[in-house]
């Protein structure tokens, strides 16, 4: 009977995974605001708790947060997005002096390497034209961004996510030790235990991935724009803390931080020297986040082979767009933590805890159905003298 019941549960346990995943699909368009603002929850709960440990409301703490995350960001829009902008209008318009000097150097590259006639049958100058099309280039990226942002549809879901991932986020902060302890009495007491020590697992996960990775983004930005200013590279610190903040999707940020110093320092200087000095830049940010910054300050945490961290954004980003692709790691994380602990629970199931564990549970019918066949002389034996005994 027992393992009939614990085939049903493992039934019911499946098929409300596969139910609750079904649902995220089929939900997936309208979950963006409900995921930013649980992020959002979870970051700013801490600083919550805190001070209404003073006395303080929570109502009152989830609005001193909200005033403090305004502050930051019109002090970055005041202070660093307008240097931005103009740096990247900048590099927008030497845009086409970059291309022609590229071509340019294209074809004397060839024709010193090839001769000068094979330049012919290898048409550099339908390169050079292609090449130098930025204009009509511009007009497709123009014309694409136009067709985007026409959308109604696509402009009534942006707004609808900036509107609602606020008023989300403060109810859940406002709310979560409610909703905590909602949850905890959904759970059956027999998982209890387990489940706790689950989500004290994910959590710490969770608080070192993104206390690490802020710290590593930060010290990306530095090392990416003191590099690129002491090279003398135009925009260098724009360009660097676009990098290190992009850093926190894999890859990304490296890629389009070494596209946009690259061709910035190449028009800039009209050399090989300095462009190769900003690759060297961003190849030793890179070794420095591989080797020092990941390892101690995020450390082995998520536990993710490189495969299944690029498996994860592409998920994430095409279930979720770009906000799936900021929260696949975190959330891959939780799922082979969840993975880990089902396992380990299946298992315990399927070949029974050890006889070292259960002979101080003599009391229990588990113990007593395995019981072996020694146990089970000793416990007639034991029986016999004792009716023995009363007789």
């Amino acid at each position: 009977m027992t393992g009939d019941m614990t085939h049903q549960s493992k039934s019911w346990l499946i098929a409300g995974a596969a139910s609750i995943i079904a649902l995220v699909w089929l939900l997936s368009p309208i979950l963006t605001p409900f995921f930013l603002g649980l992020l959002i929850a979870y970051l700013g709960q801490p600083v919550v708790d805190r001070l209404s440990r003073t006395g303080r409301s929570r109502t009152t703490g989830v609005l001193f947060v909200f005033l403090m995350v305004t502050i930051i960001l019109c002090g970055l829009l005041l202070l660093a997005l307008p240097q931005l902008f103009s740096e990247l209008a900048d590099l927008i318009q030497r845009a086409p002096a970059i291309v022609d000097y590229l071509s340019e150097r294209i074809e004397v590259r060839l024709g010193a390497l090839l001769g000068a006639g094979a330049l012919d049958a290898f048409d550099a100058k339908m390169l050079k034209d292609w090449m130098s099309d930025w204009g009509q280039i511009r007009r497709m990226l123009v014309a694409g961004g136009k067709e985007l942002f026409a959308s109604g549809a696509a402009l009534f879901g942006a707004l609808a996510t900036a509107a609602l991932t606020p008023v989300v986020a403060f109810y859940f902060m406002r709310d979560w030790p409610e909703l905590i302890a909602g949850t905890r009495r959904l759970i059956p007491k027999s998982v209890l235990p387990r489940a706790g020590a689950l989500a004290s697992e994910c959590d710490s996960i969770l608080t070192g991935f993104f206390a690490g990775q802020f710290m590593v983004m930060l010290a990306l930005a530095t090392i990416y724009s003191v590099g690129l200013l002491a090279l003398g590279v135009k925009g260098g610190l724009a360009i660097g803390v676009i990098a290190g903040l992009l850093s926190i999707v894999p890859y990304l940020g490296g890629v389009i931080g070494l596209t946009i110093g690259l061709l910035s320092a190449l028009y800039q200087f009209q050399d090989w020297f300095h462009p190769s000095m900003v690759l060297l830049v961003f190849m030793v940010g890179q070794v420095i986040e591989s080797t020092v910054l990941t390892p101690w300050l995020v450390g082995d945490r998520i536990g993710l082979h490189p495969v299944a961290v690029i498996f994860a954004l592409m998920a994430g980003g095409q279930l979720f767009g770009l906000v799936g692709v900021l929260i696949a790691l975190p959330v891959a994380a939780v799922i082979v933590v969840a993975l880990k602990q089902v396992l380990s629970a299946s298992s315990e199931f399927e070949f029974g805890e050890s006889i070292e564990a259960l002979s101080d549970q003599t009391d229990s019918p588990i113990a007593t159905e395995t019981a072996g066949p020694d146990e089970e002389a000793s416990i007639s034996k034991e029986d016999s003298e004792s009716s023995k005994g009363n007789e």
